[in-house]
């Protein structure tokens, strides 16, 4: 009588090797993800503030804000007082929005045009930030008209620029106000968030990431010529 030989049972032992390469691998790659989502987040960020920032050096005009305001300085009885600044509501009739403690280092602005009839809007601004403004400081009690000084660099935003900034369809691109050059040196390190800003081919903004429409840009401000080279 002849035995059988027994078969011994089949395995894939050479595929191990194999199915191990391919499920671990994958594993680690999806346990490193957010780091490695992190580190690339940080460094297009810095990439976009360096593309804004030369964008903004080689192409920025310069334009001056046309905002012509009434101001005087406080009285001694004025200080302590509260000064109410006035809107308007839905049906157009002055309401309080706010009130501020008159100070000695406050300077009273009024706005040139009257919210209705004889109400205007008169806010406080301090010394300091009314001569960053205008430049001169009021020196009588009584109001006075002062022009701005202040500029702004505004830039147009072309197909290059965007391309230059990741758009995906070369029409739109949306970035971060913390990477345009008014605020990326003070806000990298900065743990608070600022707003996003989508700019669109054709837009001008400034460097602090505002879009301003042409008509306003047009309207309200004065060119002052190119950005000086450094």
């Amino acid at each position: 009588m002849t035995k059988k030989p027994r078969r011994r049972p089949f395995v894939m032992l050479n595929r191990l090797p194999l199915l191990a390469v391919l499920f671990f691998p994958c594993f680690t790659a999806a346990s490193s993800e957010p780091g490695i989502a992190a580190a690339q987040g940080a460094v297009s960020s810095r990439n976009t503030a360096s593309v804004l920032a030369e964008a903004f050096e080689q192409s920025a005009q310069l334009w001056r804000r046309d905002a012509i305001a009434y101001a005087r300085l406080p009285s001694r009885d004025d200080i302590g007082q509260m000064l109410i600044t006035y809107g308007l509501d839905a049906a157009g009739k002055p309401v309080p929005v706010s009130q501020q403690e008159i100070v000695q280092d406050s300077v009273v602005v009024r706005d040139m045009q009257p919210l209705v009839g004889a109400v205007y809007r008169e806010y406080l601004m301090t010394q300091t930030a009314w001569f960053e403004e205008y430049g001169m400081l009021p020196d009588t009690l009584s109001f006075h008209s002062y022009q701005s000084l202040r500029q702004v660099q505004v830039l147009t935003v072309d197909a290059q620029l965007l391309s230059a900034l990741g758009s995906p369809d070369g029409k739109t691109v949306e970035l971060k106000t913390s990477d345009f050059p008014a605020f990326f040196d003070e806000n990298q390190d900065a743990e608070t968030e600022l707003p996003t800003v989508t700019l669109m081919l054709g837009d001008r903004v400034t460097d602090a990431g505002e879009v301003i429409a042409i008509d306003t840009l047009q309207q309200r401000y004065s060119f002052q010529g190119d950005r000086p080279q450094i």
